[in-house]
Formats: structure tokens, sequence, C-alpha cells
């Protein structure tokens, strides 16, 4: 068994007394081995299905949006970074669903926002932005997957990192902490002047980290040499990941994190793969960006179940990922980049103990799971063969409450 693939045990300190007496013996004691989330403060993830043909996206979305978060951040003309993940041309689901953007945004103006942003860059196989010179358009590559129209259409004010002048697009980004960065994280400028982030990321398979979930979404703010820095450090890439949403421009206004999912990219990723279309979207809310995450990636690997087997077998995780790596590294940063890191990938992606940058990312935001992820439904009841996802496995804590708690 390779050093990636070896469980791990976190001695973190375990919480106090009062919060390990509300539990199992059994939790209680693998707490006590693993560590809890030190403040005791017990994470909610909102989970909501709808029916399409009797409520329109935008206002399952405003549900949604109201149920995980009361919005007494937002104060009256304060600006907002809605952050998409549009990675690529592509439509949805290889990048965030338009559809989830009218919602979002009304929500943000009902509740007195000011300028409201919708931004990204694309990645580095679509757009560079050098000192030299820009390669290709994340405005374009919007135009295209139909973000820019959703945007424009709501309201938004467009704003793609490529699009700033190169010598003022990027400030050094610090992230909290022993890390793994050193001086080579640079992030987009405009972190340092809103007010406030909300997440949109897309619910789907990445051929190098496994998923493309809320967390991943913020390799989005990073210039394109911290990008080749992620990648050619593969062994340290889930590691970076994390450490990159722990800097304060990011960790401190990220008020939301939401995934409107009604096709689900559920092999290959972050571009090309089996799209699985839901007849019942899911919306995945929470104002803890890690506990989104972990629910999304619950949700994504039971989408991965009902994907037909043959596609299911032609996707290249996790046995063909780290020579993918090697060779975007190459092709797209060139030959002389020396010190190449093999990439690490997990055959359990949802394994509490599995080196993931959602596992990382408890420990370096939070300081460890929380003693429970509080899921509550919508008013429509979850699909049963998600709930027996949901709530599978104990290491994971997942509290799943009855429907209708929106």
């Amino acid at each position: 068994m390779s050093d990636n693939q070896l469980s791990r045990r976190r001695f973190l300190g375990v919480a106090g007394a009062s919060v390990v007496s509300l539990l199992t013996p059994q939790l209680s004691a693998l707490m006590k081995l693993r560590g809890v989330r030190a403040d005791g403060v017990i994470p909610r993830v909102h989970l909501h299905t709808f029916n399409p043909t009797g409520t329109p996206m935008a206002e399952a979305v405003q549900t949604a949006m109201h149920a995980a978060t009361d919005l007494a951040w937002l104060r009256p003309g304060d600006s907002v970074f809605v952050k998409v993940a549009s990675n690529s041309n592509l439509s949805a689901p290889s990048v965030t669903s338009p559809a989830v953007l009218e919602g979002v945004i009304r929500v943000l103006n009902e509740a007195g926002a000011g300028t409201i942003y919708v931004g990204d860059m694309s990645g580095a196989q679509f757009v560079r932005h050098l000192a030299g010179e820009t390669i290709g358009s994340t405005r374009e590559n919007m135009r295209a997957n139909g973000l820019l129209a959703a945007a424009e259409a709501a309201g938004a004010v467009i704003h793609c990192f490529d699009e700033v002048p190169f010598a003022q697009a990027y400030v050094p980004g610090v992230p909290t902490g022993v890390h793994h960065w050193g001086d080579e994280l640079h992030v987009a400028e405009i972190l340092d002047r809103v007010d406030h982030v909300v997440n949109l990321p897309r619910l789907g398979k990445h051929v190098l980290a496994g998923a493309s979930l809320g967390l991943k979404n913020a390799v989005g703010w990073i210039s394109d040499h911290s990008r080749m820095v992620l990648h050619r450090d593969g062994a340290t890439f889930h590691e970076k990941i994390a450490e990159l949403n722990t800097i304060p421009q990011l960790a401190g206004k990220l008020r939301l994190t939401l995934t409107l999912a009604d096709r689900v990219l559920t092999t290959y990723g972050p571009d090309a793969g089996y799209q699985l279309p839901l007849n019942a979207p899911l919306i995945i809310a929470s104002e803890d960006v890690v506990s989104h995450d972990q629910i999304a990636l619950l949700a994504l690997l039971w989408a991965r179940r009902q994907t037909p087997a043959d596609a299911l077998t032609q996707d290249p995780y996790p046995a063909q990922s780290n020579g993918l790596n090697w060779w975007f590294v190459r092709v797209t940063w060139g030959e002389e980049i020396g010190g190449y890191q093999e990439l690490p990938t997990f055959d359990n992606l949802a394994a509490a103990d599995a080196l993931t940058h959602i596992n990382h990312a408890y420990d370096v935001l939070q300081g460890g799971r929380p003693a429970q992820i509080e899921v509550i439904p919508g008013a429509e009841p979850l699909h049963d063969t998600l709930v027996a996802l949901l709530t599978q496995d104990p290491e994971l804590r997942i509290n799943l409450r009855q429907s209708g708690g929106v």
C-alpha cells in the first residue's frame, strides 16, 4: 500500500466533554482517537430537491439560499463577488449551471447588496494570463457556456481576472498557519476589494483532484504561475487546495457555498465526461464550504452509481491521473519545468481518513472534523438510495434530519 493510500490518524485533541457526552460511546471513542473541531460548532448543510416542472429553478435556488443563510452578514451597499466555475467554454455541468445565477443575484439584490460581480478565470488549457500576453478569454468562454448571458440578465457586473492588466491582476495570498505554498501563491486582486464572496461550484468529477466542488473552485482565484506550482508539486496538490482556502481574503469573506445540480458530471472532468441528468435537481447549500463539499461529494458518488458501467470503465481516475497531470504540466508550462512530484489518488474519495483536500481542509480550516454534520432536506423527500449513502459511514458523522426542514 502506498503512502497516499494509508489511513491517517489526526491527533488534534478532542472537543470538550459537553460535546462528547452527547454522542454514542462508539463515536466518542472514535473521536478521542481522531479529534473534533475545537469550537464545537455543528455545521448545517441544506440538501434541497425539487420538481423543475412545478418549481422554477430561480425560486428553488432562492428557497435553498434563504434556508442556508440569514444574510445578516450583508449590509446595505456591500459588494459581493459571486465566484462561478467557468473552467472552459463547455456547458454545465462542466461549468456552474447558469440557472443558479438568477435566484442568487435576486436574493442579494433584495437584501440590499451594492455591486454584484460574477466572474472567474478559466483553466490553463483555455486561458493564460501572462506578463507579456494573454491567451484566450474567460469572457468568451462564459459567452459560449451560458454564464455570461445569465449573469448579465440578472444584473451582475462581469469581472474576469484575465481582463485586469497583468501588473495589477494579482496580490500575494498567504495561507494561515504552516503551509506548502512558500511565496508562490498569488490571488486575484479583487479579493482585497470586495466585501463578501458567494461560491457557486459545479458538481463533477475531476481527473486529478477526484472531485471538483467548492474548495476546488478556489483554484480559479490564483495566477497562472500559482497554477503551475499547484500541478508541478503533485505530492502536495491536495494540501495546497485546502491551504488556498485559508487565505484571509477568502476565508474571512466567504459567506455561502451553493451548488445547483440539474446535471452531474460523473466521470473524467473537469471538462469532458458523462453527464447524468437528474429528474429532481439537487441544491446543496451551506455557510461551511468544507461540509458542503463533504455532502456534495456523497451526492456525486450517488450519481456515479446511476452512471452506465461502460462510462465508468472509461474514467481515467485514479489509474491514469498522475500521468495526465505530468503531461498537463509539460504541455502547458514547458519541458523546462523541473521537480515534478507524483500526484496522490484515492480509491475511496469519501473515506474520513483519506488524504483528500476535503479532509485536509477540515484540519487546516477548522482543526478537525465537526462532532456532527447536520443535513437538512427541503420539503421534498430525498431519494432512499441517497439517504442510505449519506448515513452509511459513521466516521463521517452525518446526522440527517427528516424531510421538511426548509
